[in-house]
This record gives structure tokens, sequence and C-alpha cells, in this order.
């Protein structure tokens, strides 16, 4: 008996083989041809919404639900700056024109969406603004969707074609035009009400230095970072305040040619979800050693002290945190931070007692093939801090890619007492995976790591890990067919996977 138990079980070994190898659930071109990246949130436990740009003029809205169905598209004109939750309904922002060469035109569109269908339920002009300079979009609508806050700030960049530029992202990163791209020659913050009625404008000081970020809390409180006579000041406007509460120089030493090299978002802001309050900011910048420094600094605007501390990110150091890494998988077992001087901020939040900075390194290097080059992404490196910014553990994920032309996104979501990381990594010529990582947010423990399935799945797909769908039982991952060079089109399939 014993013995045809054995032999039917090898028998059927073939077969548990082949199951164990299934591919993971998939609905192949969910999307066709977006022209950009998607981007989506979670709007419950059992339904995302994202959105696609199928050209420059129009934008469509899709609802997910938790078994990558459909449950509508909605489709909208103009381009989509923002899709969110507000008042138990979906905020969509949008541009009514748009150009590569120019990017958004400075007149804006409100949409509000019944989340059941998908029905426009209003539909407004939220802001028309002087067409010739380029204008510069933040929407906020808190942690809950509880509030909506547009702010607008109008930059000294004409919006018209410039010799030699071929991308918005190639005029801005030329030395020659910093000083236009950073000057403010108007700053708006317009909060509105669930009907997209303004309930309050305010047109916030223009200081003479150089403006750097700006963000806003679950209150609707407005905080706006400049630079000025070598200091960093963080000023505070309260909700509906057309009038500064509160101005805190920021405790971090930056020179006025240590800015040269800054493009806006450099300086990442986050506003406390639990103290109205506080601001937190980082950085990595040159210090006036000439060593990458990556700065961690706290303001409170209830007592006017300002914390800061700060890493020194040398060769040896960096060498240190690779040579102390232990391997979750031995498929990565290389750790490769990269450049020290191309180093940047990847993330930055507040999750529960927690502040996450992630940070990786990036390099570009000409095609050896043809023109065009090669954009490469190193390994991401996150750092942990308690409130008093004590840091309380380092991590690293050792995911690195090299792709034409584009750089490939990076995705994080946390949940109760889990970080859950999504990146891609690249093996052999062609192969990009994409990587899931679990760290304990307390501990730091890395509790998974590992590439997902690439079965079905075209080797050369990179995952739009910055749009992945967060359900209450498991995550759909979006992977891009990288269409030619130029990455301006992308194809879209869905896989779904367990937590």
């Amino acid at each position: 008996m014993k013995r045809n138990l054995f032999i039917c079980l090898l028998a059927l070994l073939p077969f548990i083989a082949v199951a164990q190898e299934e591919a993971p659930p998939l609905v192949k071109d969910f999307y066709e041809g977006t022209h950009t990246i998607p981007k989506s949130f979670v709007f419950n436990e059992h339904l995302n919404i994202m959105q696609f740009s199928p050209d420059n003029e129009n934008s469509d809205i899709v609802a997910v639900n938790d078994n990558m169905q459909s449950v509508w598209k909605t489709s909208l004109a103009g381009h989509v700056i923002s899709t969110s939750k507000f008042k138990g309904k979906i905020l969509v922002v949008a541009s009514t024109e748009f150009s590569n060469i120019k990017s958004t035109n400075n007149t804006y569109k409100g949409y509000l969406l019944d989340p059941s269908n998908g029905k426009v339920l209003v539909e407004k002009i939220i802001f028309d603004g002087a067409p010739g300079y380029l204008t510069f979009p933040y929407v906020f609508t808190g942690e809950n969707g509880e509030i909506f806050k547009l702010v607008l700030r109008q930059s000294g960049f004409e919006r018209r074609l410039h010799v030699a530029m071929p991308s918005l992202l190639g005029i801005i990163s030329m030395n020659s035009y910093h000083k236009q791209f950073h000057e403010t020659k108007q700053l708006d913050a317009i909060d509105f009400n669930e009907k997209l009625e303004p309930v309050t404008k305010i047109k916030p000081v223009i200081n003479e230095g150089v403006f750097l970020n700006l963000t806003s809390n679950n209150h609707g409180d407005l905080f706006v970072n400049w630079f000025d006579n070598g200091s960093m000041n963080m000023v505070k406007y309260d909700a509906g305040s057309d009038k500064p509460s509160k101005k805190i120089a920021a405790s971090v030493t930056l020179d006025d040619d240590l800015l040269d090299g800054f493009d806006n978002n450099d300086i990442a802001m986050t506003a406390s979800k639990q103290n109205n309050n506080l601001l937190y900011y980082t950085l990595v910048f040159k210090n006036q050693d000439k060593e990458m420094e990556l700065g961690i600094g706290k303001v409170d605007f209830s007592t006017g002290k300002a914390q800061y501390v700060n890493e020194i990110l040398t060769k040896d150091h960096l060498k240190a945190i690779k040579k102390a890494y232990v391997p979750v998988n031995k498929k990565m077992d290389s750790p490769d931070l990269g450049p020290v001087k191309a180093l940047k901020v990847r993330e930055f939040d507040e999750v529960g007692d927690h502040l996450i900075v992630a940070l990786t390194s990036t390099s570009s290097a000409a095609s050896s093939i043809g023109s065009g080059t090669w954009q490469s992404e190193y390994n991401i490196l996150i750092n942990s801090y308690d409130m008093d910014l004590n840091q309380k553990y380092q991590k690293l994920i050792p995911t690195a890619y090299s792709v034409p032309e584009r750089h490939l996104p990076l995705g994080f979501y946390h949940d109760k007492s889990k970080l859950y990381v999504i990146s891609n990594d690249k093996s052999g010529m062609t192969t990009l995976n994409g990587t899931y990582s679990v760290f304990d947010l307390a501990t730091g423990q890395c509790e998974k790591m590992y590439w997902l399935s690439k079965k079905k799945i075209g080797n050369s797909h990179a995952a739009g890990s910055s749009s992945v769908l967060w359900f209450k039982d498991g995550f759909v991952v979006p992977y891009l067919d990288l269409r030619g060079i130029s990455g301006n089109r992308y194809d879209i399939t869905l896989q779904q996977n367990a937590y």
C-alpha cells in the first residue's frame, strides 16, 4: 500500500512542480498607449484609482478593484496633474493645455467624480492665470481627503520655445536659466469646498530670496521655504490667513553657490500628520567642507525651536554601509550605492512615530550604440528616525538598473507596522525584475526581499513601482512595456500578488 502511494506521489510530482511555477494572475494590455507613467491612489481597501494620459489633451481616470477589474473609466479633457480623495469623492485637477516643451498652461480645471460609477459631479475652472510664465501647481488634500488647497507659484521662466532645449527637463537643468526658474513672480493659495467653490484666497508674501519648496498639513496650514542671506527660512501661514504667523530659520548652513545645482523639490518637506505646528525637512548637499551631507531638520512653530542632525556621506562611510549589509536573498547580494555626489532624496515621510528617508544615486552615460543616453539608478538606502531625529536604523535594498533615456519609478507604501518598497532590479543584459521588500517599521528588520514573477511578462517590462495598487489582501503591480528608447508611450499589464 505504501509502495503504491509512493508511486502515485512520484507520478504527481511534475504536476505539483508546474502548479508551483504558474504565473500570478495577469491582465494583459490593461491599458494601451499612455504617454506618461500612470499614477494611482488607494480609495478604500477594495478600490484604487489610476490616471492615464492617452495624449497631451485628454486623460482617463480608471477605478480598479482587488480582482484587477476595471469598475469604470471616465475620460476627461485636459492634462491631469493630480488625482486624490476629497470629501468622499474623487478630485481631479487638470491643466487645459500641455506640451512637452512648454509644460502646463496656467489655466486649471477641477473635477469631482462619483467613486461608485465615475460620473462627473462637478466641473469648474478653478484657476485662470497669466499665460506668459511657467507656473508650478501644488495640490493638497490632507491625509484623509478633508481639505483641498491649490497653491500656484509663477516663476520667471517664460512659456515659449527656447533655443537648444528639447524638453522641459533639459530647460530647468541648464544653469543659464536657474535664476528665472527659481524666481517667484506670483504666489497664490486657494482653499475650496466640496462644490469646488473658493472659500479663501491668499497671496503669501514673496520673499526676496530663492524659493525652495512648500507644503501643507492636514489642517490646511501652508509652509513655504525660502533661502535668503545665508539662511533657510521656514514660514507658516495658518489656514485662511494671508499673513505669516511665524518665520523660523532652519538649523542648516548653505552657501549661495551651493544652490546653483538645486532644482525644485531637492529639499523635501513634510508637515506632521499629528501636530499642526511641526514641520520636517531633508536634503542632500555638498557642505562647506566639500563633503556630501544628508541633513534632517525639525521646526516647531509653537516654540520657535529648530533641530538638525546630519550624516556625512563619504566614500568610506558608504563602503562601511555596504560591508555591514547582510543579504536577505542570495540573488541580491552585491550592494552598490553608486556615485556619492549623485545621491538624492527619493522618499521622505512621517510614518507613525517614525521619519523615513530614502536615498538613491543616479548617473547617465552616452549610449555605445547610436545616439541617446543610458540612465542608471543604484541601491536604495533607507534611514529611520524617531520624532526627536534620533536615527533608529539604516537599511539597504540592493536593487539597481540601467535603461535607455528614462529613470524608472520607485514606490513606497506603509500600513500599520510595515513598510513596503517596490523597485526595479536588472539581471543579465535585458531582464528587469520588480523587487518586493517588506520591513518592520519599529525594528527595521527585513521580513521579505525577492523578485516578483516575470512569467508571461516581457523581460524588458519595468515595474511601475510608484503606481502599485494596494488592497486589503494583496497588491497589484502595473508593468510598463517600454516602447522604443524615447520612453513616451507605455502599454500596461497588471499582475496580482499576495503580501
